[in-house]
């Protein structure tokens, strides 16, 4: 009778599971609703955020103040951005704000650039390639091993998958000569071999000290960047922009955002004048000329646009979007208040693992209306059993009330 018992409770807890699961994700299929926010961008002539549309309203383009563009005076409005269109029209202005049109300004000052919280939360492959930063052709070129940085700096040949003991003690020297503390915290810098140039990578040491890493004809380069005490990185993603003037972004823990200026030899964490944002949920880009960044963050609750000054990074104008009602949202405050997930379905990670939801104590009504109607549900039970029902509804809700209707005869 005991191993009865046993075998029905892992039973009803195995279908709990696959009902927590699997009732949510039906609903969830059929109910979820994506925000589509609007296309921005800052215009360098109205000094306001241009909108444009792009759920098939009849007039898509307007301001942040609720003025309506067609699509010439829209168009006219952002030449930094339409350039090329205003340029084959002839409609390209000589000058903005004093400054004159440059092509080559406009090229070597674009900045385009995007994060996500699935480049934080998914794990390393812990291999990385060492570029040559001054290669003697026009282009980077595989140097046919890899290294990996952790307890120490390892190159591995990628064919014979055997170490390279020389080139692993030169740059294992430099790095502790440099006073590099193993093991290291992190790296990150750009694989991609399609980028006009290489700048290594950064590291934070054991110690929480941020350093610059590469290879120069050759040879080992490590310097420590010696930010600002009060600069605690917790991430760093490499973009190797035409004109040099930064390495990439370094975000600390606080949510902070900087650019890592290149500074005459030293190393400038110039910070962006905007909120603290949450790097493991929050995703934002940057659309930059040579006046203006627009800045746009993307919350569970809306979107942040900011305005930058492309010099000093500070902010000129600022604008907020409410998140439109996610329907799926709302059926899971009132009828989920836990329920599981394999994936990440906010996509903050990459990560395939169990995960529990709590949504809102509202959902517990319906844990409670079945927990009353499943002395209804099984009249012909026990007393003992009834109350056994009704409390593993009241704590498992739908799952586990369907849990019980289907070990019903077990």
């Amino acid at each position: 009778m005991k191993n009865k018992q046993t075998i029905y409770l892992i039973l009803l807890l195995f279908f709990t599971g696959i009902a927590l699961w699997g009732i949510p994700e039906l609903v969830k299929t059929a109910s979820v609703s994506r925000n589509r926010y609007p296309f921005v961008y800052f215009s360098s002539i109205e000094k306001k955020f241009l909108f444009r549309e792009l759920d098939g309203r009849k007039e898509p383009f307007h301001d942040d103040e609720g003025k309506i563009y067609t699509d010439k005076t829209y168009d006219a409005a952002l030449p930094l951005f339409n350039f090329r269109q205003l340029t084959v029209n002839g409609e390209m202005p000589d000058s903005i704000d004093g400054i004159a049109i440059d092509p080559r300004l406009l090229r070597i000052k674009q900045v385009n650039f995007r994060y996500s919280p699935v480049e934080k939360n998914t794990p390393q492959t812990g291999l990385y390639i060492m570029y040559e930063s001054l290669p003697k052709k026009a282009k980077l070129e595989s140097p046919g091993d890899v290294f990996r940085l952790k307890d120490k700096i390892e190159f591995v040949d990628a064919e014979t998958n055997s170490v390279n003991r020389e080139k692993s003690e030169r740059f294992q020297s430099a790095l502790l000569k440099a006073g590099y503390v193993f093991p290291a915290q992190w790296t990150y810098g750009n694989l991609n071999i399609r980028k006009p140039y290489d700048e290594g990578y950064f590291s934070l040491d054991a110690q929480g000290e941020l350093y610059h890493i590469k290879m120069v004809n050759g040879r080992p380069f490590v310097k420590n960047t010696q930010l600002n005490d009060s600069i605690k990185p917790a991430f760093f993603s490499m973009l190797e922009v035409a004109d040099k003037r930064f390495y990439g972004f370094l975000f600390d823990k606080k949510g902070y955002a900087y650019i890592l200026e290149a500074d005459a030899g030293k190393y400038n964490a110039l910070p962006l004048e905007i909120a603290p944002f949450d790097l493991d949920k929050d995703e934002w880009t940057i659309m930059g000329n040579f006046l203006y960044w627009t800045v746009s963050i993307r919350t569970d609750a809306g979107k942040h646009f900011y305005a930058l000054d492309a010099e000093t990074l500070k902010n000129r104008r600022y604008f907020y979007q409410d998140a439109a009602v996610n329907r799926w949202n709302v059926i899971a405050n009132r009828l989920f208040p836990v329920y599981l997930t394999v994936k990440d379905i906010d996509k903050h990670s990459e990560f395939i693992a169990p995960r529990l939801h709590f949504t809102a104590y509202s959902a517990l009504w319906a844990n409670v209306l079945l927990a009353f109607l499943s002395v209804f549900i099984f009249p012909h039970r026990t007393k003992k059993k009834k109350i056994f029902d009704s409390v593993y509804s009241l704590v498992f809700g739908i799952a586990g009330t369907t849990a019980l209707l289907i070990t019903h005869n077990s």
